[in-house]
Parts: C-alpha cells; structure tokens; sequence
C-alpha cells in the first residue's frame, strides 16, 4: 500500500509541476504586456539568461544574450525588439504553445513556440513568431525561469532547442 501511494504521490507532484510552469509561461506574457516590470523579473531566478534569434538586420540568426536579472533589467529598460512605450498594452505574449514539459526534481526544460501580437489600430499584426527552450528551476517551492531560448524558425540549432524535453 504504501508504494502505491508514493507512487501516487510522484504522479500528483509531477501534474502539478506541470501546471505550475504552465502557468508561469502565462504569466510571463501577461507582466509582459501589462507592464508589470516587477513582477515580469520576479519570475526569474538571478543567474537567469535570455538567449535569442536577433530576428533583424543582416543576420537575424545572430544571437542576442543577456545573463543575469541586472542585464534583463537593461534588456528592458533599452525597449528592444520592439518593446518601446507604444508597444505596452497593445502587445499579446502567447508562451506555451504545443509546449512539451520535462521535470526532474527541482529543475524542468519545455520546448514550444510563442508568438507576438500587436494590436496596431484596428490591425492584429504578428510580429514574431519562434521555437523557444525554457530551462525553469524550483527555489523555495516555486517554479522560476532560469533560461529561454528563443529562435526564430529556421535558425541553424532548430533541431536542438525543439529536442530538450526528450
């Protein structure tokens, strides 16, 4: 009886952290868009990376890193990828997409795509659309971001990052 339940258990342990980066992907994108600044870094952890497809200019494969909770505040504050003042409450975060999560204890990876909105009027224009790899990290009891990839399709390592959870 008893290793049913823990098995039970495991199985309970492993939906909810499945549940709990889900909803942490959503939230991502609705501090994003709010804005709600603060709590967007609250999602991460402080060793977090931002590791993207530049999307533009000459090689819009090129990889743009940030490394760090100081750099992602810079990140932000710079309003790149088109994240300026007009940006904020138009914009639409879609994470989670055909996600796919793995967990091992207190670390997960999850590979899906996302996607970026921006209402323009009364136009819904796609701005972006990528394969992502998020590596999350459980601190004291709550799932927090550690990394995401993000590439825009096509880009040479595709095949790795849409790999991680397998």
């Amino acid at each position: 009886m008893e290793d049913r339940l823990a098995v039970l258990e495991a199985r309970l342990r492993e939906l909810e952290d499945d549940r709990e980066i889900r909803e942490l992907l959503a939230r991502y994108g609705y501090y994003a868009d709010a804005p709600l600044d603060e709590e967007y870094f609250g999602l991460f952890t402080e060793d977090c990376v931002m590791d993207v497809s530049a999307g533009r200019g000459e090689d819009p494969y090129e990889i743009v890193r940030w490394e760090g909770l100081a750099q992602m505040r810079r990140f932000l504050s710079e309003r790149t990828a088109q994240h300026d003042n007009g940006f904020y409450g138009r914009s639409f975060h879609v994470q989670g997409n055909n996600l796919a999560v793995k967990v091992t204890g207190d670390d997960a990876v999850a590979n899906g795509y996302s996607f970026i909105f921006h209402q323009d009027g009364p136009t819904l224009k796609l701005l972006s659309a990528s394969l992502n790899e998020w590596a999350f990290r459980r601190e004291q009891g709550r799932w927090k971001i550690q990394m995401r990839k993000r590439r825009m399709a096509g880009a040479p390592d595709a095949k790795e990052v849409l790999r991680a959870t397998e």
